[in-house]
């Protein structure tokens, strides 16, 4: 975990200097990728400590959920995770954890199976206090009270808007230097790193070279990822 975020804070640095679009695009899924582990290694750690100090001797896989839908009115932001006999679930066993920027979800033992969700880097604040979740059939709904009511979320974290943004493609030939010299220092991290941090990086730039072939912008030469 300690190597996860020692890139997590190289990825930000890189982050600071990077001017390209493109770049940045890459940087940021790269980094969000990583804090996505993160946290599921630290709920995980958790279960696993919650298991030790209650004496559970059965251990069951973590699955780790990805799948959700969301909306939102101007209270509330509000998300629906299908899981399918959740509602024979004791309201101890499906839990969720409010930061004023993320949650997580963990739903305890169903059919002996453990789920985890995890939603990190909110586009904006949210009220712990007052945000809850719903056990319904074959669904947890979850109810992120909003810091400020009446605020539109475009998109559901500042990671997806980052990536959205397709602004600022004015460079000059110093700006191509500098984006030049930050894809020489990411093949060095690809290179130089361990496997998670390849698969981070290959699953960043494959996304970002697809996204660019279907919008038919000229992609920035990777050349010498050779592995990806």
């Amino acid at each position: 975990m300690e190597t996860l975020k020692n890139d997590v804070a190289e990825l930000t640095a890189f982050l600071e200097q990077a001017k390209s679009v493109r770049v940045r695009g890459v940087l940021t899924a790269a980094k969000a990728e990583a804090e996505r582990e993160i946290v599921n290694l630290e709920m995980k750690a958790r279960i696993a400590a919650e298991r030790e100090a209650t004496g559970t001797e059965a251990k069951r896989y973590l699955h780790e959920l990805t799948d959700y839908g969301w909306d939102q009115s101007p209270k509330f932001v509000k998300l629906f995770i299908t899981l399918n006999g959740v509602q024979g679930c004791t309201e101890e066993d499906v839990t969720v954890n409010y930061t004023e920027n993320s949650m997580q979800l963990h739903v305890r033992n169903l059919n002996g199976k453990d789920f985890g969700l995890s939603v990190n880097n909110l586009l904006h604040g949210i009220d712990v206090s007052k945000s809850y979740r719903k056990i319904k059939t074959d669904m947890v709904a979850i109810y992120l009270k909003k810091a400020k009511e009446g605020e539109n979320w475009e998109v559901l974290t500042s990671i997806q808007k980052r990536l959205k943004q397709k602004q600022d493609t004015e460079m000059g030939k110093d700006s191509d230097n500098a984006e030049s010299a930050l894809v020489n220092i990411m093949k060095k991290m690809y290179n130089d790193g361990d496997s998670k941090t390849k698969q981070m990086i290959a699953k960043a730039w494959t996304e970002s070279q697809d996204k660019a072939k279907m919008g038919g912008g000229p992609g920035a030469g990777l050349d010498g990822f050779g592995d990806l």
